[in-house]
């Protein structure tokens, strides 16, 4: 049966497959509404044990009276009326300094998984673009057992040889060489397809989307991806899927409007 979803939507379900079996904690990130729809979802279903830290509050989902909105934007004063916990900024960081699972967006990102939040330069040392900043981005990339990349936009000027600026650190080999104790980046999803990181600790593809061609990627890409000899098209939601994500998640139709 074909079901129909929105990219963000199906954003959500992607990560919520996704999600380990001893996952256990999960930070959100702000301005990720994606992010905190997958890992509800999650704990709804898969991880009923799923403790999910969103802004300054903590909530267990077998335990919660109501499930924390789906909003734009996750740093909000209304989170602290919807957790089971509230912590003060400090605390917050100092409890999961080291989280199963966290969640990186970006201006820009590499063919070895290292992530720009921080800005585009000019080219006479100022910035054409600001972005956020990073804002915990460097330790909680360093220090989680592994994260994902959530990319708005997939163009040559977003998926480039070498970011400006690194705020998360996704190459393997560096990694390795820094003695990073968390796992680094585990997929990477963009509105074309999902995506991984081969042996070598290049960019590969796992998946497109439906419609979306090689030829599309490639084009929408500025550095060569690793393809496999097949490349599956991305499974699209299940009715039972959409209808936790719809009635319970996201019921106000957040992730419907894009």
């Amino acid at each position: 049966m074909s079901v129909t979803a929105t990219p963000d939507e199906l954003q959500a379900v992607l990560l919520a497959r996704d999600f380990r079996a001893d996952d256990r904690v999960v930070q959100i990130g702000a301005n990720l509404p994606t992010a905190r729809a997958g890992a509800l979802m999650a704990g709804l279903s898969t991880h009923p044990d799923l403790r999910v830290v969103i802004g300054l509050s903590v909530d267990n989902l077998a335990t919660a009276a109501s499930l924390p909105a789906v909003r734009e934007l996750s740093f909000h004063a209304r989170s602290a009326f919807e957790g089971e916990a509230v912590m003060d900024q400090g605390t917050v960081f100092d409890d999961v300094a080291s989280p199963d699972v966290f969640f990186v967006g970006g201006l820009q990102v590499d063919r070895r998984g290292n992530v720009n939040l921080v800005g585009i330069p000019d080219g006479d040392g100022g910035w054409k673009v600001h972005g956020p900043g990073a804002v915990a981005l460097a330790t909680m990339s360093t220090n989680c057992r592994g994260y994902y990349i959530l990319m708005p936009a997939h163009s040559p000027r977003v998926f480039v040889e070498r970011v400006a600026s690194i705020t998360a650190l996704g190459d393997r080999t560096r990694r390795a060489e820094l003695g990073l104790p968390g796992g680094g980046p585990r997929l990477l999803l963009s509105p074309l397809g999902v995506f991984d990181f081969n042996d070598h600790g290049d960019m590969r593809v796992v998946s497109l989307h439906p419609g979306v061609s090689l030829d599309d990627v490639q084009a929408a890409t500025g550095f060569a991806l690793d393809v496999p000899e097949a490349v599956p098209t991305t499974a699209m939601p299940s009715p039972s899927e959409l209808d936790l994500l719809r009635e319970r998640v996201d019921p106000g139709g957040l992730l419907r409007a894009t």
